[in-house]
Formats: C-alpha cells, sequence, structure tokens
C-alpha cells in the first residue's frame, strides 16, 4: 500500500560548505572553533543519543577537513552527560564558562532540554537542540533543527485514523514531550472523527509494560499512538506482540520509534508505523552517500535515525551560521541563521525567519521485514513549523 499525501520534496546534494576566513572573538582562539557536543552514550537515552553523537562528529570532522569555519577549525569538546539532566545543565554551564564555547550542540529528551534552558540563557549561550518535541515559545538562545509537534502529527493523525481505524488507544512516557506532544495529537484525532478510547502513561525508562498491554487488549483499539519514548520504546514493543496483540493486525504509530529502537525490537515492530522528518530509507544518492560513510565509520552497532540526521545537519547548519554570521557572538550566529537554506541527507532545509526552528518535510512509514520504513506517504515540500 502506498497512499501518498504528496510528492516528496526534492532531496538535494549534501553540497560542501563555502568555508573561507574569519577574524576572532573571546570564544574562539587564533585558529579554532570550539564547540561543545552534549549527548549520551550511557543512560536511558543512549539508544537515541549515540547516534546523535556519532554523526554530529562525523560532520565536524567533514568541515574540518574541507578547511573549517571561515579559515579556523572546530575545536570539539565531546560530553557524555549519562542521561541526567542536571548533569547536562552543569556540563553546559562548565562548558560556557571555563571552555569558552562557541556553541553547544546536544541534549536530547525534553527534560534535559529544559534543565539546560535556564543556564544557555543566564549565561547568554547558543544550544543547536536536533531531537523532535513537543514544541514552545521559542528562546532567543536556541535554534531547532528537528520537529516541531504539526510536522510529526497534523498529518499522521487524520491518515491513521482514515487509514487503519477510528478507535484509537494513547499511550505515552510520562514526560513533557510525550504529554504535550499527545495533547496536541487529540485535536486532530478528533477532527479526523477519531475516537479515544484509552490513555496510559509509563514512568521514564519504565521495562514493563505487561499491565498496559492488558488494557489495550480489552479495549478493542483498532491502532494504538505511542509517544512512548527513549530506551522504553523497546520493551514497549516487545511487550505487545508478547503479552497477545498482532502489529500487523493493530498497528502502533509512534513518533519516538526511531530505527535504532525498531532495530532493537525485531520482528515485533513489523507492520507498524512512525512519522519523522527523516526516515534512513528513503532512496536518494545523497542520502545513501551519508548512510554509506557513517557505516564505514561507526559499522553496525548503532542505528542511523531521524536524531542522527538532525544532529549531523544541525553541524552544517550552525557552520553555515557562523560562515555568514558578523561575528561569533550568540545573537549575530542565530541572526545570520534567520531564513538560511542548507542542503542535508533529507534534502534542502531552511530556518524560519523568525521562530529559531527548521522548516521540514513529513514522512509516514511502516515497519517492513527487514526492519527499515517503508515511506508509504509524505509532504508536498517543506512544512512551516508551529511551535506552541
Amino acid at each position: 500500500m502506498r497512499k501518498v499525501l504528496g510528492k516528496l520534496a526534492a532531496l538535494v546534494a549534501v553540497g560542501a560548505l563555502a568555508l573561507g576566513m574569519m577574524g576572532c572573538d573571546k570564544k574562539s582562539s587564533e585558529k579554532t572553533i570550539k564547540i561543545g557536543i552534549l549527548y549520551s552514550t550511557t543512560g536511558n537515552f543512549s539508544l537515541s543519543e549515540t547516534p546523535m553523537h556519532n554523526a554530529a562528529k562525523m560532520a565536524i570532522d567533514e568541515i574540518n577537513a574541507a578547511g573549517g569555519i571561515k579559515g579556523m577549525k572546530i575545536e570539539p569538546l565531546y560530553v557524555d552527560y549519562g542521561s541526567d539532566p542536571s548533569m547536562a545543565a552543569e556540563k553546559a554551564q562548565q562548558m560556557m564558562l571555563k571552555d569558552q564555547v562557541t556553541a553547544i550542540i546536544g541534549t536530547n529528551a525534553s527534560n534535559t532540554r529544559l534543565a539546560v534552558i535556564p543556564t544557555i540563557e543566564k549565561y547568554n549561550g547558543l544550544l543547536v537542540y536536533n531531537t523532535y518535541y513537543e514544541g514552545e515559545k521559542p528562546s532567543k538562545n536556541l535554534l531547532y533543527t528537528n520537529t516541531c509537534p504539526n510536522q510529526q502529527v497534523a498529518s499522521f493523525m487524520p491518515w491513521m485514523v482514515e487509514n487503519l481505524g477510528k478507535k484509537v488507544y494513547i499511550v505515552g512516557s510520562d514526560y513533557e514531550f510525550p504529554r504535550k506532544s499527545i495533547a496536541f495529537a487529540k485535536e486532530y484525532i478528533a477532527a479526523a472523527g477519531g475516537e479515544i478510547v484509552g490513555e496510559d502513561y509509563a514512568p521514564n525508562g519504565e521495562t514493563d509494560f505487561s499491565s498496559i498491554v492488558n488494557r489495550i487488549k480489552a479495549s478493542g483499539c483498532d491502532v494504538v499512538f505511542s509517544a512512548v519514548a527513549g530506551n522504553s520504546a523497546v520493551p514497549f514493543f516487545k511487550d505487545y506482540s508478547q503479552y497477545g496483540m498482532d502489529p500487523k493486525v493493530t498497528p502502533i504509530c509512534g513518533i519516538a520509534s526511531h530505527e535504532a529502537a525498531i532495530k532493537s525490537v525485531g520482528a515485533s515492530a513489523v507492520g507498524c508505523y512512525a512519522s519523522f522528518d527523516y526516515f534512513n530509507s528513503i532512496d536518494t544518492p545523497e542520502n545513501k552517500a551519508f548512510i554509506e560513510k557513517y557505516t564505514s565509520l561507526y559499522g553496525s552497532s548503532t542505528t542511523i535515525t531521524n536524531l542522527a540526521e538532525g544532529a549531523y545537519h544541525g553541524v552544517y547548519m550552525l557552520a553555515k551560521a557562523i560562515e555568514n554570521a558578523k561575528s561569533l557572538s550568540t545573537q549575530d550566529i542565530i541572526a545570520a541563521a534567520s531564513g538560511m537554506e542548507f542542503d542535508t541527507p533529507a534534502g534542502r532545509l531552511k530556518m524560519d525567519a523568525e521562530n529559531h526552528h527548521c522548516w521540514l518535510n513529513t514522512y509516514i512509514g511502516q515497519v517492513q521485514e527487514d526492519l527499515t520504513y517503508k515511506v508509504v506517504a509524505s509532504s508536498d515540500g517543506l512544512v512551516a513549523p508551529i511551535p506552541n
């Protein structure tokens, strides 16, 4: 089955950034621009953030190999905050005050981003945030390179109700991103004529979903909408099959079930769906080249996700903004990013001229037997971000 929402946005080559000469300010040495890379390679979100760390490093190495940014190499500072929001805030402060970084790329879960933002704003730092999230009033100190809720669910919910059934059971992890995204999704489910027949939230890091699955089974739902996030997505999908649900009959439609989670779940995920701005199965030469290089560097122990690609294009976006900025100050870099277009493995994207968010494609994919997502629907070009 392939029901297309619109033609795929044209995907263009991931061009090398034009990199020349620029003077330095207090946040750079004579030869380098310091950038902090703040991702967890340990803890509950390591499944999501390890590929982000890898992709960010790959982009930095590529930019440095091409000559750096205006003649200066990026000097990366890689830090693992162990999926601990308070540690992330502490590390961000250290990067800004002690290490004098120009910007920080990273964090993942919303509770971590929210823990870090006050520190970033207090010291007038710059955070490039690369994870799909629940939306917020844009911070003057952040650039967002992944989806707002409307870019994930505005098309997904009507498509789900029309193609998979009207009776919807909702499951989410119990923190900001799932709860706020679900509240947003409910409006689209109702508008499409859907009926919510149950709703459950699991503690962040939960590994036992047997009770929730039993309630899903008893509900008589047609489809499950999932915002179970982090490493918890794996036991949820596994328990879903283990306790009697068939995802090929009653599929899970997820907004946090990226390829790394699906690969860890295995056959129990086949037949399920997800909506993201990128799948690693997108069939273009540019994306294939990106995947081939990532795999050659990091092997198959980690999986390329929309998060990883978001981190990769986040680095390139930041580099181009620095390239165009009057100085290395936070406000000058953000001003330079405003309205800027840039090439990525996902195609040509752009930063909104006002709200600091990327315009992105929307794809709906179905899990295949080989544990890849087959695109079954897509937006007709880039979708404007509408943060809450």
